[in-house]
């Protein structure tokens, strides 16, 4: 065969290298059925096709599948082919003027109807068989190679996407508390100046732009997987109908919403509030895509899992058992496939600066991993984009719970509101004291948790209840709030933190901590808990 085998890039973005010497045994470009003993003869499975048909096979791709000669006789190529490995066979078979001897060499995922399909490098030759023009193809088992370079993939991008949860949590948590200070001191201020003033509405401006702030790095936590708000058993097709009701009044009248629901409820252990926001985005992002036009599609369905490692999907970290899959499909712009590749990167985005953050994804990722789930992204160039999720079903013995913390115990102490507020931020405890004072509380400050211990053991009979931030230096608040539960066994306990609320905070609800409230502290939310957990109301 004359001619050097050529490079193509595949549809994986990877080089296709087909190397084994039998691609340029054959002694020419022109075949004919005298030359099937010979065709035999060779290793590796080849076949013949004629108008994109297999118009011949031997035995070795046979063997490959255990299949007959007749289970590939006259199949069109691209209907054994995997969606994403057609485009580039056609276009190229679709090309004029091909001459003979013209390659194509393309990873391709193959197999006959209803056999499971494996990988191989295809060197796709045009030659003249029995006169006429045809396409000889090699190919080259690379499956073992292709699971292999897919899992250490996954492996790279799971430890990647795992150092930047963990530096984008680390931020998150260190921004709320500098958010936590501001809005304090403001809401400290907003009591003092006259409603209306221009001095009112900087301080109206500042909480709006720090309730901003909050709502990013709420979304922040999502990405780092820190946000595990609640769990409770809820149903996939109502979430997606309360999405839909509200984006229906909001979205340009020209594109359609097309849903395909199951008929039976498919129930999700989680956070519905977590899945709604992560469905919307997904929604909005399709609707930005395309336009004043299109057609936004949200499908539901169910797979099961039978493997760990599955290999006929990019799905790759998902455990055995049944999965709820929440597809949304829009017929917008699509993507390129370097910047499909980076879609669920943090701070990526193709917008001009300051029109987005760069979040929306990566808090869907991380949604969908919080809940042991996996996320796929597939886009074509004027065609569209796909996202889809995976989530595992709920075990019909699960139960609902709650986070908001156990059932308040009448508290033994509350002759004096006085609330000891330990965090380590310097920021937080004078903002907290003035809140705090501002709410008719008496307020007593610890930097760790030994100092909180010796302040409690000093003033035993005033602390009425305690607000505990979890990160601590020295001593953190997990083994706080233990010592203090072996000394004051009904002492209210309020739990803080930084991230959203993370397991560390669970373990302390289910060993009978109160409440969780967040940082930056919503100032209604916190007065309407210290309510819940003191016997006497402070005087204001």
């Amino acid at each position: 065969m004359t001619g050097t085998p050529g490079m193509v890039s595949d549809q994986t973005g990877t080089a296709g290298q087909f190397t084994d010497d039998e691609n340029n045994f054959l002694p020419g470009l022109a075949l004919s059925g005298r030359d099937i003993p010979l065709l035999e003869m060779v290793r590796c499975p080849v076949f013949i096709l004629r108008d994109e048909r297999i118009i011949w096979a031997n035995g070795a791709l046979c063997a490959c599948f255990e299949a007959t000669t007749e289970e590939f006789m006259g199949a069109l190529l691209c209907d054994l082919l995997e969606e994403r490995c057609r485009e580039q066979i056609r276009c190229w078979f679709t090309r004029p003027r091909r001459k003979a001897g013209e390659q194509l060499i393309i990873d391709i995922h193959m197999a006959p109807v209803e056999r499971r399909r494996r990988w191989f490098n295809a060197a796709l030759t045009t030659i003249t068989w029995n006169g006429d023009s045809a396409v000889v193809a090699f190919l080259q088992d690379i499956e073992d190679k292709k699971k292999n370079r897919t899992v250490e993939q996954q492996l790279r991008q799971s430890q990647k996407m795992e150092s930047l949860g963990r530096l984008a949590g680390g931020v998150a948590h260190d921004m709320n508390n500098t958010l936590g200070a501001i809005m304090g001191f403001a809401s400290v201020l907003q009591a003092e100046v006259h409603p209306g003033s221009p001095a009112a509405d900087d301080l109206d401006q500042i909480m709006k732009a720090c309730r901003k702030g909050r709502t990013l790095m709420l979304n922040l936590l999502g990405f780092a997987r820190k946000g595990k708000f609640r769990r409770e058993t809820f149903c996939v097709n109502t979430v997606i109908e309360d999405v839909l009701n509200l984006l229906k009044h909001s979205i340009p009248k020209k594109i359609a919403i097309v849903t395909r629901l199951t008929d039976a409820p498919l129930e999700i252990h989680g956070d519905p509030t977590q899945i709604h926001h992560a469905v919307m985005n997904l929604c909005l992002n399709a609707v930005d895509s395309m336009g004043d036009s299109g057609v936004l599609t949200v499908e539901v369905t169910t797979e099961r899992v039978y493997e760990s490692y599955d290999e006929s999907t990019d799905l790759r970290e998902l455990e055995k058992g049944e999965y709820a899959v929440i597809a949304v499909s829009d017929t917008g712009r699509g993507m390129e496939p370097e910047v499909a590749a980076m879609a669920f990167e943090p701070f990526f985005t193709t917008k001009p600066m300051g029109e987005a953050s760069g979040l929306g994804l990566p808090m869907v990722y991380g949604t969908v991993k919080n809940h042991g789930g996996d996320g796929l992204l597939e886009s074509r160039v004027n065609r569209g984009t796909t996202v889809t999720m995976m989530l595992p079903l709920a075990d019909t013995n699960t139960r609902s719970d709650s986070s908001g913390g156990n059932e308040r115990k009448t508290p033994s102490i509350a002759r004096i509101a006085t609330v000891m507020l330990v965090d380590d931020e310097e920021m937080i405890r004078l903002a907290g004291r003035r809140v705090l004072e501002k709410m008719g509380y008496g307020v007593l400050l610890a930097r760790d948790g030994r100092e909180a211990l010796r302040l409690y053991g000093e003033h035993p009979d005033q602390i009425s209840v305690v607000i505990l931030d979890l990160i601590m230096p020295v001593m953190d608040g997990p083994e706080t709030f233990v010592r203090l539960r072996e000394i004051a066994p009904d002492l209210p306990i309020l739990l803080s933190s930084g991230y959203s609320k993370e397991e560390k905070a669970d373990q302390l609800l289910s060993l009978g901590a109160d409440a969780f409230i967040q940082k930056p502290f919503d100032m209604q939310a916190l007065r309407d808990i210290l309510k819940g957990l003191v016997e006497t109301e402070p005087t204001l």
